[in-house]
């Protein structure tokens, strides 16, 4: 018995279980398929623009349709495979067959997808870029819906849901500093141009994202009720019609989709105003400059994650969410006074406020994930945690394809000439810096509304295990 490891639903502080504290290998299992996940969802993003409108002079529309289309397709087939790895039994799991498959083909198919012909016309580019990184973004899923799966079901307390969710978000901001320097990767001078750097630079992308998965595969434990063990298998859609009846997952998932809407949508805006406002057309520098933006904001990243873990397990999660929400709306107003020809390394300064609350978003949506995963169980009698984490994908990446498509409408409603270089007019850039600080405001704003009408506090959500505990009969006595 031990009253200090299991203390009462009504307790002001909850202390986490000696028996709920994830060892080590867990810990950086889960984090390096967080790693692999990041760059497979990121790289693509952080190139396209850069590669396909100024290296090979691609209209804006279309490589913001590139960037849009195999992501709402990929969407589509997200609870297709969260369901599926729910429902499936093998004797490596339900999860691992699956990232296994995704880790190796992500790494093919990128590989594959900057090989394009670069004497073919645009639409020829187009449509084969089109479909490789359809076929990319499939195998990512196949990946990353039973890896963040898995995730939401590896401890049953509510701060070491934070902890490891923290310890993910950590070691993903770690690898995410790469992608920062990408641009600047295939501009170096032993490339001949753009394109050829990108696809040499490809190749070891590729061979990180699918060893970084492997190591995920192989190290990570899946853990299961044993209800899940007997469960049958049930229909797609009854389940995709539960999850959106919960209250609390469409409020989390409204947060993540305002906040992805507002940050991919402008997210190549820095980058151009770098190049064409700070540094008057020198793609060299503005890399370098942007290189460095994207370096503050992960290495902040890195010094804010446990900093938001140790406020939550003390304030709350939702709290602490809405805290650093706040500081991403700050960030992004005090653009208008740090992007100046004047000051160029003012263009670090927004960066390391916006970090902050994309860092709470990433390590607090995701725990708090894993307890609406626990009200579900809860009000359905059902725990599905691939079709939960499916559907919360799904959103974020509807948001993420709404805002690649946004992201080369607004481009073009600029006024914005790739033909006209350092030539671009006073009434472009101005248009640029709008709509690089207006459009993520909006959003930060709506996400803040939503994350303060969100429902499960530490003591609900303990109270919620307790109850899931009696029905399977492992309460313990305290």
């Amino acid at each position: 018995m031990n009253s200090k490891a299991a203390p009462s639903p009504s307790s002001k502080h909850h202390q986490t279980r000696e028996e709920d504290r994830l060892p080590l290998r867990d810990k950086a299992g889960y984090s390096s398929g967080g790693m692999a996940y990041t760059l497979m969802g990121n790289v693509i993003g952080n190139l396209g623009n850069v590669v396909l409108n100024i290296g090979l002079g691609m209209n804006p529309f279309l490589v913001g349709l590139l960037l849009a289309i195999p992501r709402a397709i990929d969407a589509l087939l997200d609870p297709l495979i969260g369901t599926w790895s729910d429902n499936s039994r093998s004797r490596w799991g339900r999860r691992k067959p699956f990232m296994f498959a995704g880790a190796l083909g992500t790494g093919v198919f990128f590989i594959v997808l900057w090989w394009l012909p670069t004497g073919a016309s645009e639409m020829g580019k187009f449509w084969y870029f089109l479909l490789v990184s359809t076929v990319f973004y499939l195998f990512m899923s196949l990946f990353a819906v039973p890896w963040g799966a898995m995730g939401l079901s590896m401890t049953a307390d509510y701060h070491e849901r934070t902890r490891l969710m923290a310890t993910y978000a950590f070691t993903s901001a770690a690898v995410a500093i790469l992608l920062s320097w990408l641009y600047a990767l295939v501009k170096l001078p032993c490339f001949p141009d753009t394109i050829t750097g990108t696809r040499w630079v490809s190749v070891g992308l590729a061979a990180m994202m699918t060893g970084l998965a492997l190591i995920s595969v192989f190290l990570c434990r899946e853990r299961q009720t044993a209800g899940q063990a007997t469960q049958k298998s049930e229909p797609v859609w009854p389940q995709i019609r539960a999850v959106l009846g919960n209250r609390a997952f469409l409020i989390l998932g409204g947060t993540v989709f305002f906040m992805c809407l507002g940050v991919f949508s402008i997210g190549s805006l820095p980058t151009y105003l770098a190049i064409y406002y700070i540094h008057g057309g020198n793609e060299s520098a503005a890399s370098i400059l942007s290189g460095w933006g994207g370096t503050v904001w992960q290495v902040g990243s890195l010094f804010f994650v446990p900093l938001i873990s140790w406020v939550a397990t003390h304030v709350g999660k939702r709290h602490t969410l809405a805290l650093a929400l706040l500081c991403a709306l700050v960030g992004n107003l005090i653009k208008w006074f740090c992007y100046t020809p004047a000051q160029p390394l003012l263009f670090l300064l927004p960066p390391l406020f916006i970090a902050f609350g994309f860092s709470a978003l990433w390590t607090l949506t995701a725990s708090m994930m894993a307890d609406v995963c626990d009200l579900h169980e809860l009000n359905t009698g059902h725990r599905n945690e691939g079709a939960l984490n499916a559907m919360y994908a799904w959103v974020m990446k509807v948001g993420s394809t709404l805002a690649f498509a946004l992201s080369g409408i607004l481009l073009n409603l600029t006024g914005f000439d790739q033909a006209l270089g350092a030539g671009q007019s006073p009434a472009t850039i101005l248009s640029m810096r709008w709509m690089d600080i207006g459009v993520p405001a909006i959003s930060v704003l709506l996400a803040m509304g939503l994350t303060w009408a969100y429902p499960i506090s530490e003591d609900r959500a303990y109270q919620i295990r307790a109850e899931l505990e009696r029905r399977r009969g492992k309460m313990k006595a305290t």
